[in-house]
C-alpha cells in the first residue's frame, strides 16, 4: 500500500485515497486458529485492542501490557522494551497523528506514542486521588467539542472485608499540554461501572457515553450537551434495563452498532444473569430514531439469544460480509461457552458457534479486526487469533481521520453506506464490551452488491462529506 495516501485524491479541502484489493473466494466459515502460525503464542486472555500504532496500514494488537506488531498481515512480533502496564484504550490524545494509550488500571496511566517508534509514560498526566482506584474500563471522547480527546474513566467497586463500596466514575479533561484534569464525577450513590462505550446515539453531532453497571444497578446513558453537562437519560430512553422488584441487570459490557441497517445506532447490552427472572437477560435494543425521540425498543425476544448464566463481553462485526452486524459474546463460568450469532436481518439471529470452529471459555476478550487486509474481519478471543477464511462477498473499508489539531482519531465520527434500500452505519470508537477495542478502520460487508456505493462521512458537529466508491476498496478520508 502506498504510504502517501492523501496525495492520491483531493476534494474540497479533504483528502481521500482508494486502495484496490481483491475479495476472497471461500465461504466465511469455519474460522482458522491462526495463533501459532502468526506468532501470537502466549497471548493473554485479557481484553484486547486492535490498533495501528505505527501507521503502516496493518492493524496491530495490544493485550495486557504487551504490544504485538503486525508484519504485513502475515505474522506478529512482540515489540520489546515497552513501558506499558495493564489494560487500555487507544486514541490520539495529542493530535500528532500517532495513537496513544490510556490504561485504566493502577489509578490511570497515560502512554504517549513517539512517532510509531517507541512509547513513554507521561508522568503526572493523570491526577492523583481519583475515586477510580478499581476500574474495569474507560473510553475516549470529546466532552466539550474543543478537538481534544477527554477520558470517561469508570469506577467499579472496592471490597473492605465483607463490605463492598461502589466507586464513582470521573471525566478527565484534556488540558492540551499533556495533562488531564478531573472536571466531573457521578453524584449521589455510586454505581459499579464495568464497560464504557461512546456514541452519538441521537445524531446531534455531540458524543454521548453509555456506562454498563453491575450488581443489578441501572445502566447509565449520559447525554452530553457539550457544555460540560451530562444528563443520565437511560430510564427515559429505555436503556437502563427493566425495573423488576427494584432490580435491573448485571451488565458487564455493551456494544453500539446498527443491527437493522436503518441508519441509526442500536445497542446490545451484555447482561450476566443468575437464574431468577427478575435479573435482566442480554438485550437487543433498537434505536427508534428522531420520530420517537431516539428512544429504544427491546427486540430481545425476536432475536432469541439462548440463555447462559455467565455472558460477559460482547462485540459486533459483520464476519460474513452480508451487510448485517453479527454478535460474538463471551462467557466466564466453567461449562458456559462464547457464542457467535449470525444476523439474518429483521432482528433474527442464528447460532453458528459450532460451524465457526471458535472455541471460547472463561474470557472477557473479544475484538474484531482485519489483520491481513483481505476485507474479512478476524476475531481475537480467549487468547487466540481466529482467521476468517473469507468468501466471495464484496466489502468496503473506511478509515477516517480528523483535522491536524482536532480529534485526529475521529472518535465519534459516523459513516453511512447506501446499499439498495439499506443504510449501513458504523462509528469510530475506542471501546466495546468490557475493555476491548475493535479496529478503528470501519468495515462494511456489501454481499453480492458489485456497483459503486454512496458513502457519507459524518464528523461530530454535523460536518458531512459524500463519496462514491467501488466495492473492495479502502477509502481514507481526512
Amino acid at each position: 500500500m502506498p504510504k502517501t495516501l492523501s496525495s492520491l485524491f483531493k476534494q474540497a479541502g479533504l483528502s481521500a485515497a482508494l486502495i484496490a484489493t481483491t475479495a476472497g473466494a471461500a465461504h466465511a466459515l469455519p474460522f482458522e486458529d491462526a495463533t501459532e502460525k502468526t506468532g501470537l503464542t502466549g497471548l493473554s486472555k485479557s481484553p484486547a485492542a486492535w490498533i495501528d500504532f505505527d501507521n503502516d496500514n496493518f492493524v496491530d494488537l495490544y493485550c495486557d501490557g504487551k504490544l504485538w506488531r503486525n508484519i504485513k498481515g502475515e505474522r506478529f512480533e512482540l515489540v520489546p522494551n515497552t513501558p506499558f502496564t495493564g489494560r487500555g484504550t487507544w486514541a490520539d490524545y495529542d493530535n500528532d497523528g500517532y495513537i496513544d494509550m490510556f490504561s485504566w488500571q493502577l489509578g490511570g496511566r497515560l502512554f504517549r506514542n513517539i512517532k510509531g517508534q517507541r512509547f513513554e509514560l507521561v508522568k503526572d498526566a493523570i491526577p492523583t486521588g481519583l475515586p477510580t482506584i478499581v476500574s474495569e474500563g474507560a473510553a475516549w471522547f470529546d466532552l466539550d467539542g474543543d478537538g481534544l480527546l477527554d477520558i470517561y474513566f469508570g469506577g467499579y467497586e472496592k471490597w473492605e472485608g465483607q463490605n463492598c463500596h461502589y466507586l464513582h466514575d470521573v471525566i478527565l479533561k484534556n488540558q492540551g499540554d499533556g495533562t488531564f484534569k478531573e472536571v466531573w464525577r457521578t453524584q449521589g450513590t455510586a454505581r459499579p461501572t464495568r464497560g464504557v462505550t461512546t456514541a452519538d446515539y441521537n445524531e446531534d453531532g455531540i458524543i454521548d457515553v453509555f456506562a454498563s453497571t453491575y450488581r443489578l444497578e441501572k445502566n447509565m446513558l449520559w447525554k452530553n450537551d457539550e457544555n460540560g453537562n451530562l444528563t443520565d437519560v437511560a430510564v427515559e430512553t429505555k436503556t437502563a434495563g427493566d425495573d423488576v422488584l427494584g432490580a435491573y441487570g448485571h451488565t458487564i459490557g455493551s456494544s453500539w452498532g446498527d443491527m437493522d441497517d436503518d441508519g441509526h445506532l442500536d445497542l446490545f447490552v451484555g447482561n450476566f444473569s443468575h437464574p431468577p427472572h427478575y435479573q435482566d437477560r442480554p438485550k437487543f435494543l433498537k434505536n427508534l430514531g428522531p420520530a420517537q425521540g431516539y428512544t429504544f425498543e427491546d427486540k430481545s425476544k425476536v432475536a432469541n439469544l439462548h440463555w447462559q448464566e455467565s455472558y460477559a463481553s460482547p462485540t459486533l462485526g459483520d464476519y460474513d460480509n452480508d451487510g448485517n452486524l453479527d454478535l460474538f459474546f463471551t462467557t466466564v463460568y466453567q461449562g458456559d461457552h462464547g457464542v457467535l450469532y449470525r444476523n439474518k436481518g429483521d432482528w433474527q439471529f442464528e447460532n453458528v458457534t459450532k460451524q465457526s470452529a471458535i472455541t471460547s471459555a472463561l474470557t472477557y476478550q473479544a475484538a474484531w479486526g482485519d489483520f491481513n487486509n483481505d476485507g474479512y474481519l478476524d476475531l481475537v478471543t480467549n487468547g487466540k487469533l481466529y482467521k476468517n477464511p473469507g468468501g466471495n462477498a464484496n466489502w468496503l473499508k473506511v478509515k477516517v481521520s480528523g483535522a491536524k489539531n482536532k480529534n485526529r482519531s475521529a472518535i465519534g465520527a459516523q459513516v453511512r453506506v447506501k446499499v439498495g434500500d439499506k443504510t449501513l452505519t458504523r462509528q469510530v470508537e475506542s471501546s466495546t464490551g468490557q475493555g476491548n477495542q475493535n479496529e478503528m478502520t470501519l468495515h462494511f460487508g456489501l454481499g453480492r452488491h458489485d456497483k459503486p456505493v454512496q458513502v457519507e462521512v459524518r464528523w461530530l458537529h454535523g460536518r458531512k462529506r459524500t463519496y462514491t466508491v467501488k466495492p473492495n476498496h479502502l477509502l481514507v478520508v481526512t
